[in-house]
C-alpha cells in the first residue's frame, strides 16, 4: 500500500468514525464535486462503486438514493435494468449557489455593510427564518436577522419580510457576528480540518511519492471536499473587521485549494475512464470546473 493509500485509508476510517454515518451527504459532495461539471447524471453502478471505494455497502447507497429522490434533489431514469440519477432543477439551483462559496479562495469580499430582514409576525414566521438562515443570515433577536453584503443585490422586501441595507463601525461588527454566530464552534471546526489536512499537503509538497492513482486521487479529493463543504456552508462569510483574531477559515481554504489542485486532474481521470450517463461516456466538465480554487 502507498503513502497516499494509507492517508486514503485514515481519511475513510475518519468518516466512518463520525455518527451517524451520513452517507447520503457524501452522495451530494460527490455530485457537487464530480457530476454537476460533466452534465448532472451519473450511472447507478458508478454511484455504488465510488460508495464502496469509501468503505459504504450497495444496500445503504440504495437507501441514501431514495431518500435523495424523495426530498426533490434526485430524478431517476430507467434503461433496461439500468438507473441514472440527475440532480433535479432545484437540486442544480442550489449547487449553483453554493459551488462558489465551496470553491472560493481569500477573505470574503465583505465591505463592512449589512443586509437587515426584518420578519413579520404571523404564521409561517419560523419557516421564513429558516429559510433566511439557510441563506447565511445570522438571528440577533427573534424577528431580526443579519448578513454580511458582499456586494450582491438587496433582495426585493414584501409584507412578509423587509430588507434594509445597514453600516457598523468595526467593534459594533464584531459584537453583531459574535451575537448572530457561533464563531468559535466554526473556529474550531477550521482548526480540526487544518490538523487532519497538513499531513496529507506535506505528503503531495515533499515529492517523495509513487505516481498518483487515479481512484486514490478522486476518493481523497471527495472526502475533502466533504470536510469542507461542511464547514464552509456554515461561513457567514463575514468582513475581516468582524472576524475573530487568527481566524482559521483563510488557511484551511489554502489547505484545501492546494491539495484540490494537486490531485483533480488525477480524479478527472478515472472520471473519464470510468464514469456514464444515459447517453454514454460523461461529457467534459465546463469551464467554470478550471476555475475552483484559482487564486485572485
Amino acid at each position: 500500500m502507498s503513502i497516499l493509500e494509507t492517508e486514503q485509508q485514515r481519511l475513510i476510517d475518519r468518516f466512518h468514525a463520525q455518527k451517524p454515518i451520513r452517507s447520503w451527504s457524501m452522495i451530494i459532495s460527490i455530485f457537487g464535486d464530480c457530476v454537476a461539471p460533466r452534465g448532472a447524471e451519473l450511472w447507478m453502478g458508478n454511484i455504488t462503486e465510488i460508495m464502496q471505494m469509501v468503505g459504504v455497502n450497495s444496500g445503504v447507497v440504495r437507501t441514501a438514493m431514495s431518500r435523495l429522490a424523495n426530498d426533490g434533489w434526485l430524478e431517476r431514469t430507467r434503461i433496461g435494468r439500468n438507473s441514472f440519477y440527475r440532480l433535479t432543477k432545484m437540486g442544480r439551483e442550489t449547487f449553483d449557489q453554493a459551488t462558489p462559496r465551496i470553491y472560493a479562495r481569500g477573505p470574503a469580499k465583505g465591505n463592512g455593510s449589512w443586509i437587515t430582514a426584518i420578519l413579520s409576525e404571523g404564521e409561517g414566521r419560523a419557516e421564513r427564518r429558516e429559510h433566511l438562515t439557510d441563506q447565511g443570515f445570522g438571528v440577533i433577536a427573534p424577528n431580526v436577522l443579519i448578513k454580511p453584503n458582499i456586494g450582491q443585490q438587496l433582495p426585493k422586501s414584501s409584507d412578509k419580510i423587509v430588507f434594509m441595507q445597514s453600516t457598523a463601525p468595526p467593534e459594533r461588527a464584531v459584537q453583531l457576528a459574535r451575537q448572530a454566530w457561533n464563531l468559535e464552534s466554526l473556529q474550531q471546526g477550521y482548526h480540526e480540518f487544518i490538523e487532519n489536512y497538513s499531513g496529507l499537503q506535506a505528503l503531495l509538497e515533499c515529492g517523495a511519492r509513487a505516481p498518483i492513482a487515479p481512484e486514490t486521487a478522486l476518493i481523497i479529493r471527495i472526502i475533502l471536499i466533504h470536510d469542507l463543504r461542511r464547514l464552509v456552508l456554515r461561513d457567514p462569510e463575514l468582513p475581516l473587521q468582524a472576524l475573530p483574531e487568527k481566524w482559521a477559515g483563510s488557511v484551511a481554504r489554502e489547505l484545501a485549494a492546494g491539495i484540490y489542485n494537486t490531485l483533480r486532474d488525477h480524479g478527472e481521470i478515472w472520471l473519464d475512464s470510468n464514469a456514464k450517463n444515459a447517453e454514454g461516456t460523461l461529457p467534459p466538465p465546463e469551464p467554470a470546473f478550471f476555475e475552483r480554487f484559482q487564486p485572485l
